[in-house]
């Protein structure tokens, strides 16, 4: 790749040795999720009129049926919005179980009866499709928004397309470089490089903490005293911005970053 096509300019004698982003595999899980989210949509439009039913056949079946498709809606979006939440631990998860509930309650509550539309079963099933596909678009768009490029000087990461960010990382300042891989990573042939650096970048922290509680008085009064301690241990963070993110053939290029390495070393 010549100069001229690059997003940015090269320094006197450096020169481009690959240009590579994340794997087209590389965000199965989160699309896989999305889909899942629309598929949840369809089944509740698909099998709504039985799921009615199943009240009918419960004790006390005439007190359920009023709330039992809002109450196992509500869970089935709720279930594994809160698990991703958690598995990623990224908030924006609970902003779309919210944003889903509020979107509920919006069109049953004010859109149907402001509007005088007619009643129909489903647009909140329709909600979660569309949300769903959305979903997937976005994650390959974020994935498209990545672009990593490994020069004989520096490593450059570059995301976005309206609003860009580049980060730069020389050879000069990596002490470390790791190598990430998952079982379905070397199933297809994708997985993450990751340059430590002096300042930490490349790194994070877990947290282990261990308690003692001591207590005494009555069950519903009395007093305690808690002590805890805890130490926090550095591990591998793999933020798209500060690694080569689930990128194809990763061996071959932590071969040339490694390579790279040993040449200024050796000067």
């Amino acid at each position: 790749m010549s100069s001229e096509r690059l997003p940015f300019a090269l320094a006197t004698g450096e020169h481009l040795l690959c240009a590579t982003r994340p794997h087209v595999f590389a965000m199965v899980g989160l699309m896989l999720f999305w889909l899942g989210t629309a598929a949840l949509g369809a089944s509740f439009i698909i099998w709504r009129d039985d799921l009615l039913l199943v009240p009918t056949r419960l004790p006390l079946g005439e007190l359920l049926s009023s709330h039992f498709y809002s109450v196992v809606w509500f869970t089935a979006v709720l279930v594994p919005m809160v698990v991703m939440a958690l598995r990623q631990v990224r908030f924006g998860y609970v902003l779309t179980l919210l944003a889903l509930t509020a979107g509920h309650l919006l069109l049953r509550c004010y859109v149907e009866p402001q509007l005088a539309l007619p009643h129909y079963p489903h647009l909140e099933n329709l909600m979660l499709i569309a949300v769903g596909l959305l979903g997937v678009v976005g994650c390959e768009i974020f994935r498209r928004g990545h672009r990593y490029y490994v020069t004989s000087h520096r490593i450059i990461a570059r995301f976005g397309r309206l609003r860009l960010s580049e980060r730069n990382t020389f050879f000069s300042k990596i002490d470390d470089l790791l190598l990430s891989r998952s079982l379905f990573g070397r199933l297809v042939g994708f997985g993450t490089v990751i340059p430590v650096t002096a300042t930490g970048i490349g790194m994070g922290q877990d947290l282990a903490v261990a308690g003692v509680d001591v207590r005494g008085g009555s069950r519903l009064a009395g007093a305690g005293l808690f002590a805890a301690g805890g130490k926090t241990v550095n591990v591998p963070r793999e933020l798209s911005m500060y690694v080569l993110y689930k990128i194809p053939a990763p061996e071959r290029v932590r071969n040339l970053i490694i390579e790279q390495m040993h040449r200024r070393e050796a000067v």
